[in-house]
């Protein structure tokens, strides 16, 4: 099992967990319930949330990192916070 480090700037400091299947959860739990737009969310969701993650393993599985933008707010007033995550080889 590969250890991943994953964060999302801004919200949820970075964190080492045992596996993918570890991390993608709790990144899940702080994004689900922040004021973002539907679409987003829906993007968001098929990257970390519940039945996602097939392409962040798979871009793990090819370079060691993923990573998006997060946007929270609305329209005219949001914030930016990178979410990532990489793969600790020993």
């Amino acid at each position: 099992m590969t250890t991943v480090r994953a964060g999302i700037a801004g919200i949820m400091a970075p964190a080492l967990f045992p596996g993918l299947d570890h991390a993608l959860p709790v990144l899940w739990g702080h994004v689900r319930e922040l004021p973002v737009r539907e679409a987003h969310r829906d993007f968001i969701r098929s990257c970390i949330g519940p039945g996602g993650g097939e392409g962040v393993a798979r871009c793990l599985a090819c370079g060691g990192h993923w990573s998006t933008t997060l946007y929270v707010g609305g329209l005219t007033r949001w914030t930016a916070h990178p979410i990532t995550i990489t793969t600790l080889r020993p």
